[in-house]
């Protein structure tokens, strides 16, 4: 896809991708214009579905309103933002969600010089680029976008940090062609720079930052994505309605059709997900994703799914996934002993979770970078093994035990017995299972349920014994930002356990100036099995799949979602027609039942690699 890949996908500001001339495929050809060597369109392999027509409505819920209309500077780092802004606004280039490989966008040429220690981005601007107002953009609109990014009254540090540290100011060589030198080699900075920088009017950015925080915190500045915001459909505390535009300047080109097809796109607050689940079923949401394992195996029969009316499916697909588990903090007692934090990952009863809470819909974690080519396969895969866990125990010098049978340490004394605060009362269920086992072995894990905020500033400093904690994936790993030694033993950063490893830490600075995907993948296997061995986390489970609920009047692509993004994927590929709406309407109303179709979708093979795994053993 071209514009609409980027404007409407929620998962571009993720990717971290740059490919090399000799790695383009066959969507990217090069083409010689002034003396330069640019790299434009080819022969682009479409994934919408070619049946997709234009029209109708979609609606669905977020769990609040936003407190803000900016996509940058206070209160504006919430998912709702960046995707409402990843439909108006658009980027340089962007990215095919198969192929991985960049595409026109903004700008519908690009060239890359590579130096020693730095490389030059160049970008063309497409001709045909227009905002929603009706102006061309042009090379120094995009500069304008720059010059805000870097300006730190804008109060969006982790942005200002990026683009300044890591960029020249771009040249605008004339009014299509911009230039950005960079001030160090890493392969993410092609992305920072043309897959992640929405492109804003420089006539309406070129404020200053305090000026813009006040006079855009609800006011959107127009974009050139294929749908816009209008005033009147920001309901406050109620909804927010995105609106098709049928001026949009990409809307004829081939890598468009099939995609962006909904003329509204609705998001409605529903505050309580039992409350969301139940406006579903009544018919006042369209679709609904299931996050729990149980409404999915006892709660998704009832009658309107049963006569076909609403549909069921789990996709298997290839969204970035990322860890959760128990963290240990290293820098303390008990955990400052390898031997016990290996103890705690093989009592840790996973197999009985799967079984007794989560209806077996989930998969063992075994690496740090789950489901794909990140992982180490070479990981051990720690299973439930009790006997093994006391051994460790009792090889840490925990070989007595006290009047509650709590385990002992021979030269100590101190009793292996400590607390796990937690914030969330849903997951108390899995922590007293959890605990329940550890007990058997002579392990005593107290819980106490506290304020989440207050539990996070004490994690933020290191105030803890043992932590839970689930993190999102990215497409591309950043390990630098979670294990690099230089954060172990500081506080309010990603590295919470305080890991630490001068040959991991060189072998992340290799990773971020290596630019062949391979020999990326080669390395970031090998970091992984190197944090493994350190069992830094007693791994938890992920689920590789996308589980949703949605009314039978939709037209969908054979593979449903976008290969590596989540359920939000449907947003840009799925159509409705006013006839598909009649034959639901008709079903209704008659009490007749329409086709069920198939409830497991593995389009990419994604289950059928998972179990073949499986078939590898356990320890």
């Amino acid at each position: 896809m071209l514009r609409s890949i980027r404007s409407a996908a929620p998962w571009l500001s993720l990717l971290c991708f740059f490919l090399l001339p000799s790695d383009l495929h066959a969507d990217s050809v090069t083409v010689e214009i002034d003396g330069r060597t640019w790299t434009t369109l080819g022969d682009f392999t479409p994934y919408s579905s070619p049946d997709a027509v234009r029209g109708g409505k979609l609606r669905t819920h977020i769990p609040n309103f936003i407190p803000t209309l900016r996509d940058d500077g206070p209160n504006a780092n919430l998912t709702t933002i960046t995707d409402i802004y990843n439909r108006t606004h658009e980027p340089l280039l962007g990215i095919h969600p198969e192929t991985l490989e960049w595409l026109p966008g903004i700008a519908s040429h690009w060239h890359v010089e590579n130096h020693d220690d730095h490389q030059v981005f160049w970008f063309m601007i497409d001709p045909r680029a227009k905002f929603s107002t009706g102006d061309s953009i042009d090379a120094d609109d995009v500069l304008a976008s720059f010059e805000h990014l870097v300006d730190p009254d804008i109060k969006a540090p982790m942005s200002t940090i990026l683009y300044a540290e890591n960029y020249d100011t771009p040249v605008v060589h004339s009014e299509r062609v911009i230039s950005v030198k960079t001030k160090k080699l890493n392969w993410r900075l092609m992305l920072y720079f043309a897959g992640s920088m929405k492109i804003y009017p420089a006539d309406l950015i070129r404020i200053p930052g305090d000026v813009y925080l006040s006079d855009y915190n609800w006011k959107m500045i127009p974009g050139s994505g294929p749908y816009i915001l209008h005033p009147e459909d920001v309901r406050q505390e109620e909804s927010i309605t995105l609106t098709r535009r049928d001026d949009w300047w990409a809307n004829d080109d081939r890598t468009s059709k099939g995609l962006a097809n909904f003329d509204k796109i609705q998001l409605i607050v529903v505050r309580d997900r039992e409350l969301a689940w139940e406006k579903f079923k009544a018919g006042e949401l369209d679709y609904y994703k299931v996050f729990r394992a149980q409404r999915w195996a006892e709660e998704t029969d009832f009658d309107k799914m049963q006569k076909g009316w609403t549909q069921k499916r789990k996709i298997y697909n290839e969204r970035p996934q990322s860890y959760s588990g128990y963290i240990f903090n290293m820098r303390t007692w008990p955990f400052d002993d390898k031997r016990v934090r290996m103890a705690f990952c093989y009592n840790y009863n996973r197999e009985l979770l799967f079984e007794s809470l989560f209806f077996n819909q989930y998969e063992f974690l075994d690496s740090y970078w789950p489901g794909g080519r990140w992982a180490n396969p070479s990981n051990r895969k720690i299973r439930f093994n009790p006997r093994r866990a006391e051994r460790l125990l009792d090889s840490a010098g925990y070989t007595e035990r006290n009047d509650d049978g709590i385990r002992v340490h021979a030269g100590t004394g101190k009793a292996l017995s400590f607390t796990l605060e937690y914030g969330s009362p849903a997951s108390t269920r899995v922590h007293r299972v959890v605990a329940e086992e550890m007990k058997k072995i002579g392990i005593e894990m107290g819980l106490k349920q506290v304020d989440y905020n207050a539990l996070m500033k004490r994690v933020s400093e290191r105030q803890f014994v043992l932590h839970s904690q689930a993190w999102r994936g990215i497409l591309f790993p950043n390990p630098l930002t979670s294990w690099h030694s230089d954060l172990a033993s500081q506080p309010y950063n990603n590295n919470l356990g305080g890991f630490a490893s001068p040959e991991v830490d060189a072998l992340m600075e290799a990773y971020d100036r290596t630019f062949d995907r391979d020999q990326q993948v080669k390395i970031v296997n090998q970091i992984d099995g190197l944090i493994f061995k350190e069992h830094p986390v007693a791994l938890g489970w992920y689920g590789p799949f996308e589980r949703i609920c949605y009314w039978n009047r939709f037209g969908t692509t054979d593979r449903y979602l976008i290969r590596i993004t989540d359920e939000r994927g449907l947003w840009n590929l799925w159509w409705t027609t006013p006839e598909m709406e009649q034959r639901l309407t008709d079903a209704i109303a008659s009490d007749s039942s329409l086709p069920v179709g198939d409830e497991i979708v593995d389009p990419w093979g994604v289950k059928k690699r998972m179990m073949a795994g499986s078939e590898d053993g356990a320890e």
